[in-house]
């Protein structure tokens, strides 16, 4: 986390030192393009996304992204091919496993939503939004000891820990306000209009699960040359899931959540410069009526290659009881710099801090640059730092008219196309009156 702050920092102030005294040049975009549209899209987790656009209308936005360490896109393929015709093989995930580097283990994460916004703004000093949305988060972990097992086999070490192997999925439903206060210019005709915003969801979730090794019981597995022994405990907790009747009705009824947002935003219009902190997601959700399973895996055998799979085709888990569980989402902190570098170009460089708990996740850098050969087309090409894979590419297009806006947007991580190890997409359609 340091490293991000120090990165955003020094960013920052390299923007600013070679701004501060230089203006806009003449007939550039920047002098043109609605404020609204100058800030920058992502594909991360965003509340404030649409608040400031230009004129009121309706806009419907999705976004989904994810990603992995261990498989990229013609592994996933070729794995759902054999599964689809039977013949996957142990020996199959085996081989997958080899490919995953000492010390890493599997991770995996990724997000999704979609909904409707209205909103616009309300004199020049107020913009206002209201949202309907569905959101949904994943992570899953298989640690590293636990992947050694199968992959280097025993010629190593005989015992293997389970360690923080698990995952967790949670599903939500959220009607929201915000709101986004202007003030400026402050200081001179030329100088710096600050936005401040804040708002606010009502969250209620609608599907639940997470499972892994039971909390205090032992997770080692012993194995020789030839033979395994381990007594392990897993639990699961999750809400019912028996059909669309049950999920819409804990939507409806289930218990509900709050979570805040804020918005601190300074923009230089005469130099092309702005600069922005976003903190969001701040609050749980209260889930009632989860269901807790247990299961346990007992296996001491000389046979290994038969009986482990015999054993886990018997693992059954066996209900305990219900509870109400209070989950955290995951929070956000983001510091934005966005500068116009000519009369065309916009660059945007973003610092995602690093989400710990439930959803983890590491620090992500974001670089986007924005043309406009012509002012309402603007073309989109970026890069991503961080994160699961380390880097990453974007591109998308969009049309930014009086009465229409649409954008679309697509991103590969880990390399580009089948070998990508994480994708991601979004589309905003937007009609203004």
């Amino acid at each position: 986390m340091k490293r991000c702050v120090l990165l955003i920092s020094v960013l920052i102030g390299a923007s600013t030192a070679g701004l501060d005294a230089q203006a806009v040049p003449e007939g550039s975009q920047a002098t043109k393009v609605d404020r609204g549209y100058r800030r920058p899209s992502s594909f991360r987790v965003d509340p404030f996304r649409h608040v400031m656009i230009p004129h009121w209308g309706f806009v419907f936005s999705m976004g989904a992204t994810s990603e992995n360490t261990a498989l990229n896109l013609a592994d996933v393929e070729a794995l759902r091919y054999l599964n689809d015709n039977d013949q996957i093989l142990p020996g199959d995930i085996i081989d997958v496993l080899g490919l995953i580097p000492a010390g890493q283990g599997i991770q995996a994460v990724g997000t999704a939503e979609g909904g409707f916004y209205l909103g616009g703004p309300i004199g020049s000093h107020l913009s206002i939004g209201l949202s309907a949305q569905s959101r949904a988060y994943g992570a899953a972990r298989v640690d590293d000891e636990a992947v050694a097992l199968l992959r280097d086999g025993n010629l190593v070490q005989q015992e293997f820990d389970l360690g923080d192997t698990g995952g967790t999925g949670l599903a939500t439903a959220e009607l929201g306000a915000h709101a986004v206060l202007r003030f400026g210019p402050l200081g001179s005709e030329d100088g710096v209009h600050l936005g401040l915003g804040i708002g606010g969801r009502l969250v209620r979730a609608g599907a639940y699960i997470q499972a892994g090794p039971r909390a205090g019981s032992a997770q080692r597995i012993a194995a020789t040359i030839d033979s395994i022994v381990t007594d392990l405990e897993f639990e699961r907790l999750q809400t019912p899931l028996s059909g669309v009747a049950d999920f819409t009705d804990r939507f409806r009824n289930g218990s509900a959540g709050l979570a805040a947002d804020f918005l601190v935003r300074l923009e230089w219009p005469t130099s092309g410069f702005a600069i922005e902190a976003v903190l969001a997601n701040i609050g749980s959700v209260t889930i009632s009526g989860v269901e807790r399973d247990t299961a346990s895996l007992m296996i001491a055998t000389n046979n290994p290659r038969d009986d482990v799979p015999a054993a886990f085709d018997a693992l059954q888990f066996m209900p305990q009881d219900t509870i109400d569980l209070d989950v955290r989402l995951p929070r956000i902190l983001r510091f934005s710099a966005g500068a116009w570098a000519n009369k065309i170009l916009q660059v945007d460089i973003s610092a995602t801090m690093p989400v710990s708990g439930t959803f983890e996740m590491p620090p992500i850098v974001d670089i986007g640059t924005t043309w406009r050969f012509v002012r309402h087309l603007p073309l989109r090409a970026g890069l991503v730092l961080g994160g699961l894979q380390g880097h990453g590419y974007t591109a998308g297009f969009a049309v930014e008219a009086r009465n229409v806006f649409f954008q679309v947007a697509g991103q590969s991580l880990g390399g580009l196309f089948r070998n990508a190890k994480g994708a991601g997409a979004r589309i905003d359609f937007g009609i203004f009156f």
